[in-house]
């Protein structure tokens, strides 16, 4: 049976794939040792150079906020051990862990609950961060969509459990028609 990343529609294909070149744990624990001060403690600035992110500064720095937020982390700054919890998360192929991941992202204020604002600014950020300026352009409307499906009651947000919801259903599709 397959893990749970290949149960991905193709639209949310970018929730199943890593995007990171930054290698193994040991290649980020090398540039942990190369950026972090001389306490071994290395700045938010820096995570996304050594995670390997080095295309968007800012997509790294709202990962590292929504990585940090349920850690109870609230200093700028990740000694390795932590950076190591981190990279396990980022690099954990299963689909709730992703999902999880994904919605702690967007959730930039961390009250459970994703905006279309805030949908819109995920939109920005990926779209920047994996060069695809055309779709910049559109980011408002796709954003109003986004929320037009999954927000039913018009409560004006998305909460996580709509998320966990979804992913039971497409569990149920694949199970019901493929297997």
């Amino acid at each position: 049976m397959p893990d749970g990343s290949d149960l991905f529609p193709k639209g949310l294909e970018f929730m199943r794939m890593n995007r990171f070149d930054g290698g193994d744990w040991a290649q980020i624990e090398r540039r942990f040792d190369e950026l972090a001060d001389r306490f071994g403690i290395l700045s938010k600035s820096h995570f996304g150079q050594c995670i390997g992110m080095r295309e968007s500064k800012e997509f790294a720095i709202q990962l590292f906020d929504a990585l940090a937020h349920p850690r109870g982390i609230t200093s700028a700054s990740l000694l390795k051990d932590e950076l190591r919890e981190f990279w396990e998360q980022i690099t954990d192929k299963s689909f709730d862990v992703r999902l999880e991941t994904f919605f702690d992202t967007v959730d930039k204020d961390g009250d459970g609950q994703i905006t279309e604002e805030e949908v819109k600014e995920i939109i920005l950020l990926s779209t920047s961060a994996n060069k695809l300026f055309k779709i910049q352009t559109c980011a408002e409307e796709y954003a109003a969509l986004i929320m037009e499906e999954l927000d039913l009651e018009n409560l004006g947000y998305i909460e996580v459990y709509i998320f966990f919801t979804i992913h039971i259903y497409i569990y149920i599709y694949f199970v019901q028609f493929f297997l």
